[in-house]
């Protein structure tokens, strides 16, 4: 049984508190997106070295990721553009422009609550699908990708089949579908059952 890291739990606290203040002050909801929010929906089984926070408020997040404890970054080799915080060892890059393309539709994002302050996340259906987008634009086709979400299919519940299906579609540029993603799926999980076995 997996379960989160004790650093991320921190980070994540201190990113909704930055995340609810932000809202407080007018700003627009961040949202959380990338590997931390992979990270939140399988229960730490895949982990991230960064939060990947959507805004579109970057004054007002800016001001209060720093109120929380994060710092800009100026570490030797990072890049500059993103925040850390030097007791978790856990960094922030904001994220501008339009959500996954625009294409992502607003009225799935979740809401989680983290203590007494909440963040939004990027619909699981989102994740998957950029996941396999990445799988797809990479000329090594670099297979984490693709596990990452298979991962996220078998540990979900309730997810929009249609809705998936055309996110996968719109990002893998009609190279992949939900059928793609079952197969891997069903792949992995054989994979894990005959690892399972042989213990």
């Amino acid at each position: 049984m997996t379960a989160y890291r004790p650093q991320y739990l921190e980070a994540l606290a201190l990113i909704a508190r930055a995340a609810s203040a932000t809202v407080k002050a007018g700003g627009a909801a961040p949202i959380l997106v990338g590997g931390a929010a992979v990270e939140f929906f399988t229960g730490g089984a895949i982990t991230s070295g960064d939060f990947d926070l959507w805004t579109g408020a970057d004054d007002l997040i800016r001001r209060n990721l720093l109120a929380v404890g994060f710092k800009d970054e100026d570490r030797q080799g990072r890049l500059v553009r993103g925040f850390y915080h030097p007791d978790l060892d856990m960094g922030v890059e904001l994220v501008s422009g339009h959500l996954f393309d625009g294409r992502c539709d607003r009225a799935r994002l979740v809401l989680a609550r983290i203590g007494k302050d909440t963040i939004h996340l990027a619909p699981i259906e989102d994740l998957i699908a950029d996941r396999m987008g990445q799988y797809n634009s990479s000329p090594q086709k670099v297979p984490a990708m693709l596990e990452q979400a298979a991962v996220l299919y078998l540990l979900a519940d309730g997810l929009d089949d249609a809705y998936l299906h055309r996110r996968i579609h719109e990002d893998t540029a009609g190279d992949f579908g939900l059928p793609d993603l079952k197969d891997a799926a069903q792949e992995l999980a054989s994979k894990h059952e005959r690892s399972r076995r042989h213990d």
